[in-house]
């Protein structure tokens, strides 16, 4: 399944993280992609927040490459690839590890990764428009969830202006 949203606002983007965390599961990952200053660490921020964790903790790990927050609904791993580089291949960073010990992983600029995941992924793209508007593409694996109830329960509208 493929959605395009439209954020405009801050409560746009938190409904969005939210809608996102109803769909975090342990030993699942989130591939967020998009240019700098896109809104990549803002998402994470509140999707920590969504669940259950301080959202204080979470800032963009460029120099320190992986931050884990513990204390909610299920432990995050927060990965930021900027600084490696493209062709990171990323079990080399032991994101399997994070797999096995039930983490859910986050990956800022997963477009720099090298290969495909062997566990399940929702990959998100956020883009700046040109009238200053972000657009979130949404793409979350058929067999995960009931992601259009979600979306809809949460009030996620589509660049269609419909709940999903």
């Amino acid at each position: 399944m493929i959605k395009s949203f439209k954020i405009t606002t801050k409560d746009d983007t938190k409904r969005l993280a939210k809608a996102l965390a109803a769909l975090s599961l342990p030993s699942t990952a989130l591939l967020l992609q998009g240019d700098l200053g896109a809104g990549k660490t803002t998402l994470t921020r509140y999707l920590c927040q969504a669940l259950g964790i301080d959202p204080k903790q979470v800032a963009s790990p460029t120099f320190s490459i992986i931050h884990e927050y513990e204390g909610g609904r299920v432990p995050v791993a927060h990965v930021d690839l900027y600084r490696l580089g493209q062709g990171v291949d990323i079990y080399d960073l032991g994101l399997d590890e994070y797999i096995d010990r039930g983490f859910f992983i986050i990956i800022e600029w997963a477009q720099l990764m090298d290969g495909a995941l062997d566990f399940p992924c929702i990959k998100v793209t956020l883009r700046l428009l040109p009238d200053g508007i972000r657009q979130a593409v949404v793409e979350i694996p058929e067999d995960m969830a009931d992601y259009d109830q979600i979306f809809k329960d949460l009030g996620v509208k589509d660049d269609e202006g419909t709940c999903s």
